[in-house]
C-alpha cells in the first residue's frame, strides 16, 4: 500500500527497476473501494472474489448497486431553510465550504431495510468519496446496510458511464 509491502513492510521504491516493474505489474488490482491505494496480486484478487461469491451464495443473496442522487435522495446546495423536516444539512470540507441539503425520497429507509434481506447493498455514485460516505451515514448510521461497500467517482475507471466500471 502506497509503495509498501503489506506483508513485510519493504519499501517497494527501493527495489531495482526490473523487480519493481514486475512487482507493480502483478499488483494492479485495487480491492477496497475506500482504500484504492491497497492493491493485491491477480491471484489474491481472484481468491477474494471467490470468497465473496461463496459468501453470497451461502447467504442466498445477490448484489444490488444502489444509486444515490435522483434515486434515493435529492441533494442541493441552493439556500434551504434550516427548519425543514426530513432535510439533512451538512458541510463536507469545513466551516467555509458550501452547505449541502439532502432530502430522502419517501419510503427510502423502509425500502433499504426490506431489500437488504435479499441483496447485499453497495452504494454506486458519481458523487465524490466524501459525499458518498456522508450520505451513507445518513442512510445507514450503524453501517448495517452498506458497511464499507461504497463506490464513488473517485474509484471509477470511467467517469462517463457507471457500467464501464463494472469489472
Amino acid at each position: 500500500m502506497k509503495d509498501l509491502c503489506a506483508e513485510c513492510g519493504t519499501d517497494l521504491r527501493h527495489l531495482d527497476r526490473d523487480n519493481f516493474e514486475k512487482l507493480t505489474a502483478a499488483t494492479t488490482f485495487s480491492m477496497v473501494h475506500v482504500v484504492p491505494e491497497l492493491k493485491v496480486s491477480l491471484e489474491q484478487a481472484e481468491k477474494l472474489g471467490q470468497d465473496d461469491e461463496d459468501r453470497l451464495l451461502k447467504n442466498r443473496k445477490l448484489v444490488l448497486l444502489v444509486d444515490l442522487d435522483q434515486t434515493l435522495i435529492h441533494t442541493t446546495n441552493d439556500n434551504v431553510p434550516q427548519n425543514l423536516p426530513d432535510v439533512h444539512h451538512f458541510q463536507l470540507y469545513g466551516p467555509y465550504s458550501p452547505w449541502y441539503h439532502t432530502n430522502l425520497r419517501p419510503g427510502t429507509l423502509t425500502f433499504l431495510e426490506n431489500i437488504s434481506k435479499y441483496y447485499e447493498l453497495h452504494i454506486c455514485t458519481f458523487g465524490a468519496r466524501l459525499y458518498a460516505h456522508k450520505i451513507a451515514q445518513i442512510l445507514d448510521p450503524d453501517g448495517k446496510l452498506f458497511s464499507h461497500r461504497i463506490l464513488s467517482r473517485d474509484e471509477c475507471f470511467d467517469a462517463t458511464s457507471k457500467t464501464g466500471n463494472l469489472k
